[in-house]
């Protein structure tokens, strides 16, 4: 029927006749009639009758809006003021079609009108010369500054009078779509050991580029820790045994307790000790401590940077005193101008804390600590490839954080002395993400076939198999095979054309135990191509929100980043939030995810409690907790500080208590 409808417009068109009111066939002359006849008018490039439509049609419905109820459940997107806007636009009037973009926006935000929006902007701007290009602001990290974490916040602000249009971290965009004088980002960024350069990016309408780069160094060693000699000693009429050596840190160091006790210049620990300290931030110092016979059993050197990074060095004092008095043979051999060979073929001593196989852990690092010892000096230790920050010399402590990814994790050791021997180990960690945390309890959903104007779209099938790639990359949410969605309509005997259907399509998504399915309808011309996704609640058949994307050009390149931007929209408007429940009443929880979370009502939620703590069987290290899922539910209202829950009873037997945890699906 409407086909039929949009065909005796055309023939109108054609005629050149054009009714204020026609009453006849379909056309009732109502809002919704002015405002599509409007639109296909200006498609038509009949700009004078075009204009006189949308004006009648705002008269009698002034607000642009999403989902407008004409008649019954019939519903349309309404969007006059954009639609003029884009006409003043065509028609060169420029300070016009800025006014209806602005009302349109105010209305309701939508991709498109924010496109044509930019576009009447960049024409002013054009009119008025030169314009520097934006200036970036850099918040955090601050340069020079060395860091631990396995990620960094880039923090700042890109100001510029051309109008700010793009800003990127490390070629990866932070995404916004209105330009404006000023935009605030905020980008998180894995780090890898050493100096890790970042560079941002903007650029503003009128294509004025500026770059901005920073250094950030990432220190994950602990300090490294010498033991030069340990030997026994007379002092003052008394024996002991004497320490010493070295400690030193490329960032600097913070602290070292020699048994627990802080070694400070000028102050004694145990029975006598000095420190002779170089410059103001200690990169290094030596240590000489004496220790009485008697407490001379095991001494523990623990070291800290600036950082907290930390290695602990506990040293056998009979053994050390044995493996420090022995002579070593070490003999160089010179053969007519060929060279120097020595005859130290033994290769270092390696000894890790950990030294087996560990159990499962469920944090994302992993402390390794050790020490390689040679009979003559230790030159090189390498953990996975990459050279540790150590001093030379006979006995060298070390410590290392490792990022570890899900699953399992080699780490290899290696320590190399002077005469280039060799000594290698190697272990397996294996990583478990606790199951509440894993992409297949987040909210399911399932992502049906494009509904398009034109059947057989090549561009509506290749954005989305794209859409359904950016949801699956992103692991924000458990993306439902399309084979389950052929194997449910087959099933049912129903077409892809049937789920353009409300009713078809929600009940498709419930067969396939999503949780939400993501209808997109495509529309396209030869110039241009908007993208439109509602995430509709399959229990509630609500639409929880509405994102789009818009452009003028419609090649693959475009299309992609498209879809990976309408993934990002969307993901965001279903932050995974955390939390914790504050009040416990029968079926009716409360918890602490609020309005500043931007939660919406009816998200999913699970409730968990904390496992025993894992910890490492020889070094004591927590290796995280495991979850206990305790139950489902979803958020039934969301206030400022708080949310209420219902609870879905799949879980019989597990009571849900106050400081109990809670996170969205």
């Amino acid at each position: 029927m409407k086909k039929i409808y949009h065909i005796l417009i055309l023939i109108l068109l054609l005629q050149g006749t054009w009714a204020e009111c026609d009453d006849s066939g379909t056309f009732r002359g109502k809002w919704w009639n002015y405002y599509d006849r409007g639109v296909i008018a200006s498609d038509s490039s009949d700009l004078d009758n075009a204009i006189k439509d949308l004006k009648k049609s705002l008269s009698l419905r002034s607000k642009d809006q999403r989902m407008a109820r004409t008649y019954g459940m019939h519903f349309i997107d309404y969007f006059p003021h954009r639609e003029l806007g884009i006409i003043y636009l065509r028609q060169g009037k420029v300070d016009e079609a800025v006014k209806e973009f602005e009302e349109s926006i105010r209305n309701e935000e939508s991709a498109k009108a924010v496109h044509y929006l930019n576009k009447a902007r960049k024409n002013l701007l054009e009119k008025q010369g030169n314009i520097v290009p934006p200036s970036i602001a850099i918040e955090s990290p601050i340069p020079a500054v060395s860091i631990k974490g396995l990620t960094v916040i880039v923090k700042g602000k890109v100001s510029g009078k051309g109008l700010v249009s793009q800003v990127s971290v490390n070629t990866m965009p932070y995404r916004f779509e209105m330009a404006k004088e000023s935009i605030d980002f905020e980008k998180e960024l894995a780090v890898e050991d050493g100096e890790n350069i970042i560079r941002i990016t903007a650029g503003d309408l009128l294509g004025n580029k500026s770059e901005k780069t920073l250094t950030v160094i990432v220190d994950r060693e602990g300090p490294s820790v010498n033991i030069s000699d340990v030997r026994n000693e007379d002092k003052n009429g008394k024996k002991y045994v004497r320490i010493t050596g070295e400690v030193s840190d490329s960032t600097g160091i913070g602290r070292v307790l020699v048994n627990g006790k802080e070694i400070k210049e000028s102050v004694n620990v145990s029975e006598g000790q000095s420190v002779k300290a170089e410059g103001q931030l200690q990169k290094s110092y030596e240590f000489d401590v004496y220790l009485g016979l008697q407490s001379a059993q095991k001494i523990t050197i623990r070291a800290f940077d600036i950082l907290d990074n930390e290695t602990t060095a506990e040293i056998d004092i009979k053994k050390e005193l044995i493996a420090f008095g022995k002579k070593q043979p070490y003999v160089l051999l010179a053969f007519n101008g060929m060279g120097i060979f020595t005859s130290d073929k033994e290769p270092p001593a390696l000894g890790l804390k950990d030294s087996t196989d560990v159990s499962p852990v469920f944090v994302d690092r992993y402390y390794i600590e050790g020490e390689a010892s040679d009979n003559k000096q230790v030159e090189r230790v390498l953990v996975n490839n990459k050279e540790v920050s150590i001093r030379k010399g006979k006995k060298i402590f070390f410590s290392k954080l490792i990022k570890l990814n899900e699953g399992s994790n080699k780490i290899s050791i290696e320590a190399y002395d002077s005469a280039g021997n060799k000594a290698a180990t190697a272990f397996t960690v294996k990583r478990h993400v606790p199951a509440v945390m894993q992409t297949a309890s987040r909210m399911s959903v399932s992502i049906l076939p494009f509904e398009a104007r034109q059947k057989g779209s090549g561009t509506a099938q290749f954005a989305n198999e794209r859409l359904t790639g950016s949801f699956v990359e992103q692991k924000r949410f458990n993306v439902i095979e399309r084979a389950r969605l052929e194997q449910v309509l087959l099933e049912q005997k129903l077409t892809r054309e049937k789920l353009t259907d409300p009713e078809h399509s929600i009940r498709v998504g419930k067969l396939m135990s999503a949780d939400a399915i993501i209808a997109t309808s495509i529309k396209e011309d030869q110039k241009s191509v908007e993208i439109i996704s509602r995430i509709i609640n399959t229990e509630t058949s609500e639409v929880m929100e509405v994102k789009d994307v818009f452009s003028e050009d419609k090649n693959s390149s475009v299309l992609k980043e498209l879809m990976d931007g309408l993934a990002a929209k969307i993901a965001v408007s279903f932050p995974v939030a955390e939390g914790m429940v504050i009040k416990s009443n029968k079926n009716e929880i409360y918890t602490d995810l609020g309005n500043a979370l931007k939660i919406k009502r009816n998200t999913g939620v699970i409730f968990y409690r904390k496992g025993k703590e894992i910890k490492h069987p020889v070094t004591g290290k927590s290796l995280g907790f495991d979850s206990v899922k305790l139950d489902e539910g979803h958020i039934e209202e969301v206030r400022e500080g708080f949310s209420k829950v219902k609870l879905s009873d799949k879980f019989k037997g597990h009571e849900i208590n106050v400081k109990d945890m809670v996170i969205t699906k």
